[in-house]
């Protein structure tokens, strides 16, 4: 959608509220580098859907992940049999539902009845295309998980980096200066000692060039060395730049940098647009957003038409 001589309303108070609407899907890109040494860097990428469900059983705000892609390992499909292997048993989680709390942080895995029936044949497939002790091991790990419904939800908290980035507690009050501070954990920092990520959180107050919200995130790890003054702190950093839709407010596209110790980490997800649409077409915002009056609203003239990345950039 060309935006250029139109106005973008944000109703510009401290607080974000999802309002993604029920069965509405997004079609999402994601690349995760994992960097330990620059030659050493490997890249995974891969495309999933995300669809908004009806509440859960008890209420609970419920998302459907589905891969839509194969996973890519430096721009090829997996080739060494470790990594064939558990892509191949990993499809037994897909499509992924998931709880999460009023705030869209990540809670637990919803659909693990579906995943135990689905198993049968995900194992079957693996025992027609695999053989060797290698096989028996992982096949015999991956029943005692998926068992215990704790020990899925613990495994995606622990190891899942679109779920840790793309589902934060983000959808909460800012305070009078449009910030807040949360303690969060990622992946790459599982040191005992550590408590995780001291991150300040600022939204804009309103929208950007091309019409989104702003979500900045600038976090440096702290430990339990830290909080004790004793020797034995870790150092790491995190920083997280989020695009929301100004209307919807589901995210647009996230980059975001993690560092602990010698250990970086990128991850990027990129909203891509259904065929025939810009990922704009639906930003121009009602004139009276539920509970806010229009006296309160900030107004932002559009910008001329340019593509994602070069509005992401300002260019």
């Amino acid at each position: 959608m060309d935006i250029s001589n139109k106005k973008i309303y944000y109703s510009g108070v401290n607080a974000l509220r999802l309002e993604w609407p029920v069965d509405l899907s997004a079609h999402y890109g994601v690349v995760i580098t994992f960097n330990e040494r620059e030659e050493n860097a490997n890249e995974v990428k891969y495309e999933l859907r995300v669809t908004r469900l009806k509440p859960g059983n008890a209420g609970q705000p419920l998302f459907q992940i589905e891969r839509i892609s194969d996973v890519f390992i430096n721009e090829i499909s997996p080739d060494l049999i470790a990594d064939k292997l558990a892509y191949a048993l990993g499809k037994v989680f897909y499509p992924l539902v998931i709880a999460v709390d009023y705030n869209g942080g990540f809670q637990s895995v919803y659909n693990h009845d579906e995943i135990l029936k689905r198993w049968q044949l995900v194992k079957q497939k693996v025992l027609d295309n695999f053989e060797g002790h290698l096989v028996e091991d992982y096949i015999c790990r991956m029943e005692k998980q998926l068992s215990n419904p704790d020990q899925i939800t613990l495994a995606f908290y622990n190891n899942d980096w679109f779920i840790h980035t793309f589902f934060k507690p983000v959808y909460k009050e800012y305070g009078p200066n449009y910030a807040t501070e949360s303690l969060f954990k990622f992946p790459i920092a599982r040191d005992f000692i550590v408590e995780g990520y001291l991150t300040q959180e600022k939204i804009s107050s309103e929208t950007n060039h091309f019409g989104a919200i702003e979500l900045t995130h600038n976090g440096k790890v702290m430990s339990v060395a830290d909080e004790m003054a004793i020797a034995g702190s870790k150092e790491g950093n995190y920083e997280g730049y989020y695009l929301l839709h100004p209307k919807f407010k589901r995210i647009l596209s996230v980059v975001s940098d993690f560092s602990y110790e010698q250990k970086k980490v990128k991850v990027k997800i990129t909203l891509i647009p259904e065929k025939g649409q810009e990922f704009d077409h639906d930003f121009e915002l009602d004139r009276h957003v539920k509970g806010v009056p229009v006296t309160e609203m900030v107004i932002i003239d559009g910008y001329t038409k340019k593509k994602f990345w070069n509005r992401i950039l300002n260019k």
